[in-house]
């Protein structure tokens, strides 16, 4: 019997759809207050640009190499959207193929620009641009298929609800890479005060946009309106709660001073800096109960702090500490579905009432090995990479702007800055 599309599947995912674009001009701003002044709108335009570029690719290649039929990447069958069709669901699904493939579009614009939190004032427009292009193709799109297009380590059994290795894991370890290649800011290297973040209300702005929209990200990667749905939403708000509390702690036993900024990157937990609470629960957020939720926000409170901490001691110079939240929030998250989803009953025909998301995934030693093995070939691909992308592209054209241009960076580099300012004189 031909299969009918659900009016209120559809209308949740493209609500869904619209909170996961709002996103990234969140994390533009998220970002933007988080860098100096005279950097920010070259951090901005960074994300933003993302929506354009990144949006085009995914329409023309993007969403074939990742969800079109191949072990290893897709292939050609949906260029350009040709066979997407808007009256058919996308298999298992009540959502049309155009919906699904649009929904997706949202996680592959914002997956590149996380990295721009780790690279900041280190990479002119134009190779910026060719390489979150290149990445895409390169990275973002070959683990999207392995992991959600029906690649090969999909087919070993790893699981992954709303992009722990897809989305944070690639964008993470990449940007470690990334940071290597590049090497730091003389700045960093000379010990000098970059007066981070410059405006805390701009700050506090990215993280509202984040958290409402991580609901439609988490939530969204339901794609029904189930509970599952609610269950992702519910663990998501509980694991941010919880890494508040535990980073908020933390941060102020050692500063000796509760502050802001700190509390907004706990609570947002996924999507920015030292956020990683929800980094940790995204790929787990609809196999968990709440009370595994609330543990998962506790060790990401303890465990991303701690790789915050540790490779800010190190030369690497990762501007907004995006592999301590993304790369090990998202990997580690990923790893523990194997600890903390449902008990092997929850596999069987007659399953409990109180499984999450029955006939899926199980907790137990096998799984925590299979999910351990996809991470770890991610990290490897993910990093060697872009490692040697980077490195390219510094080969073949100027990527870091010069030394000179650094101290005012967007009237150098876009003759924009962020603020203008007026002297008043009195008459």
């Amino acid at each position: 019997m031909k299969e009918v599309l659900s009016q209120s599947d559809t209308a949740f995912v493209v609500a869904c759809t619209g909170l996961v674009l709002f996103m990234t001009p969140g994390l533009a701003l998220f970002y933007g207050g988080l860098v100096r002044e005279r950097a920010a709108t070259d951090m901005m335009i960074q994300n933003f640009v993302a929506l354009g570029i990144l949006g085009m690719l995914w329409y023309a290649c993007g969403f074939s190499l990742s969800f079109g039929a191949g072990t290893w990447v897709g292939d050609f069958k949906y260029l350009m959207f040709n066979n997407v069709r808007k009256y058919e669901p996308w298999p298992a699904l009540k959502i049309s193929e155009e919906l699904f493939a649009l929904f997706q579009m949202m996680f592959a614009i914002i997956t590149p620009i996380l990295m721009t939190g780790t690279i900041a004032d280190r990479m002119r427009f134009a190779p910026y641009c060719i390489f979150i292009v290149l990445w895409s193709l390169l990275v973002y799109c070959p683990w999207c298929h392995q992991v959600w297009g029906g690649g090969f380590v999909q087919q070993m059994g790893v699981w992954d609800f709303a992009g722990g290795i897809v989305v944070h894991a690639t964008a993470g370890w990449s940007a470690l890479a990334a940071a290597i290649a590049l090497g730091p800011r003389k700045s960093k290297v000379d010990g000098v005060d970059l007066a981070e973040p410059h405006s805390v209300p701009i700050v506090v702005t990215g993280t509202g946009i984040l958290w409402f929209g991580w609901f439609g990200f988490n939530g969204g990667s339901a794609l029904s309106l189930n509970e599952v749905a609610v269950t992702a939403v519910t663990n998501s708000h509980l694991a941010a709660a919880m890494a508040t509390c535990v980073w908020g702690v933390i941060d102020w036993m050692v500063m000796r001073k509760p502050r802001l900024v700190p509390m907004c990157i706990a609570c947002v937990a996924g999507l920015v800096v030292r956020t990683y609470i929800r980094k940790v629960v995204t790929p787990m957020c609809g196999y968990i109960k709440p009370s595994m939720a609330v543990l998962a926000g506790a060790w990401a409170g303890g465990v991303c702090y701690g790789a915050v901490y540790f490779l800010n001691k190190t030369p690497v110079d990762d501007a907004l500490d995006v592999w301590g939240v993304h790369g090990v929030g998202g990997a580690t998250g990923t790893i523990l579905i194997g600890l903390l989803s449902d008990g092997p009953e929850c596999l069987e025909k007659n399953n409990p009432e109180y499984c999450v998301f029955p006939h899926s995934v199980a907790a137990g030693p096998k799984q925590v090995v299979i999910q351990t093995t996809g991470v770890v070939a991610c990290i490897i691909w993910s990093f060697i990479v872009t490692f040697v992308l980077v490195k390219f592209l510094m080969l073949i054209m100027p990527v870091r702007p010069d030394e000179t241009q650094f101290e005012n960076l967007d009237e150098e580099l876009h003759g924009e800055p962020c603020y203008q300012y007026v002297s008043v004189m009195a008459s």
